[in-house]
């Protein structure tokens, strides 16, 4: 295709279906590992995958350039079993080499396929973020949470606090982690923000769900989580999103993080 590295929002629907598929025959998806770090010890516990498009003509895109294309035209299950295949090899191979590489935390589109007969294969865990506008996708999201949580795997609520209809979401869908977003990360030291983590901190924990923080870029946000309760955590405060065998060298090595800073 002449023009597949042409701006995908100027595509056509069945346009940019052939060029993405086109992407995952030619391999240039990758997935990137960003730490997950108990904050009070620096350990690595987990990660969270990410994607990368790294095509022949412009580089390494980061998923700004091309996921918003792709969920606007209802393509983002062609990427997301793309992602899982490349996150089960990558947890395949590290198992072999006796790395402990998980969990791996894996964002799924809410009409993802290709989960099924997963369980128990990799240290996986699935993370859905609440975009409903309409009642019946919320009825969606509650019956493919369901269907992960039937197949033996654990879900995290992603980007909680932005979408239209969260606290029903938490009590409609058996979430297992809540994800506190970058949005309130970042208010930490103004009084409306500092109130809202601590409340939504203290639900969580009555709600028996583990809380991790995104987004964490300094000492003092992680101060505060860490005096109310939250010990999980990543951002470029500790390590930004790594390439494979980096991130698997940190957990061979037993690495803390940050680096340089303790």
């Amino acid at each position: 295709m002449g023009n597949r590295y042409e701006n995908l929002q100027d595509m056509g629907k069945e346009e940019m279906r052939l060029t993405v598929s086109e992407a995952v025959r030619n391999r240039e998806y990758q997935v990137w590992y960003q730490p997950q770090v108990d904050m009070g010890t620096g350990e690595i516990f987990g990660a969270e995958a990410l994607v990368r498009w790294r095509h022949p003509q412009k580089g390494l895109l980061l998923p700004g350039n091309f996921i918003p294309a792709l969920e606007k035209n209802g393509l983002m299950p062609l990427l997301d079993r793309e992602v899982l295949r490349i996150v089960r090899r990558d947890a395949g191979e590290a198992k072999k080499a006796g790395i402990p590489a998980g969990p791996i935390s894996v964002n799924l589109s809410t009409f993802c396929a290709g989960t099924k007969g997963l369980a128990g294969e990799e240290d996986l865990l699935f993370e859905i973020t609440e975009t409903a506008k309409e009642e019946e996708e919320n009825r969606e999201i509650w019956r493919f949470a369901k269907q992960l949580r039937e197949e033996g795997f654990r879900i995290a609520m992603d980007d909680y606090g932005m979408g239209r209809s969260t606290l029903k979401m938490l009590c409609q869908v058996p979430f297992d982690i809540l994800k506190l977003d970058r949005y309130f990360i970042s208010r930490i030291g103004e009084e409306k923000g500092e109130t809202i983590l601590k409340s939504t901190i203290a639900l969580a924990k009555d709600l028996g769900m583990e809380i991790v923080a995104e987004g964490l870029e300094s000492r003092e946000q992680i101060a505060f989580l860490l005096r109310h309760g939250c010990r999980l955590g990543q951002g470029y405060y500790y390590a930004r999103p790594l390439e494979k065998d980096r991130y698997f060298q940190f957990r061979a090595e037993g690495k803390r993080l940050p680096e340089g800073r303790r």
